[in-house]
């Protein structure tokens, strides 16, 4: 997160995305007072996965994306470049930087194309992934 520092917070868009459905609040391990068993009841039915793609900059949310079940690759790249790409401006600019987790869903050689046109353009893999709009 150090890498951070070498942009303006006007540069930086966060992306991350989140599910959840019925159990996502569901624990394995509870308490109780000594000597009785703690009991959890849950529903044993599965309820429809939500999924939610949102995009932050320093003013809050920028954009986002809610779909029922799970995001792939596929839906992750069409989501950066139709609701995301298009208000990018080239680096320096405000708007210019993306930065996401490492996730699987991240690493697509469709993603990447866009986003790195130019030799200029910097990637960095460590804690954090940076890519530079377009």
């Amino acid at each position: 997160m150090r890498k951070l520092v070498d942009w303006n917070a006007d540069q930086l868009l966060f992306l991350d995305e989140s599910a959840a459905n019925e159990r996502t609040s569901d624990r394995k391990y509870g308490w109780s007072p000594v000597g009785s068993t703690p009991y959890v009841y849950q529903s044993i039915k599965r309820t429809e996965r939500w999924s939610i793609l949102p995009v932050y900059t320093i003013d809050g949310f920028f954009t986002w994306e809610t779909i029922q079940g799970s995001y792939d690759k596929q839906l992750f790249n069409d989501f950066v470049r139709n609701k995301v790409l298009p208000f990018c401006n080239p680096y320096p600019g405000v708007r210019s930087v993306i930065v996401m987790d490492n996730a699987k869903i991240h690493h697509s050689e469709v993603q990447a194309a866009p986003l790195v046109p130019s030799n200029n353009a910097r990637n960095l893999w460590r804690c954090v992934k940076r890519l530079e709009c377009a």
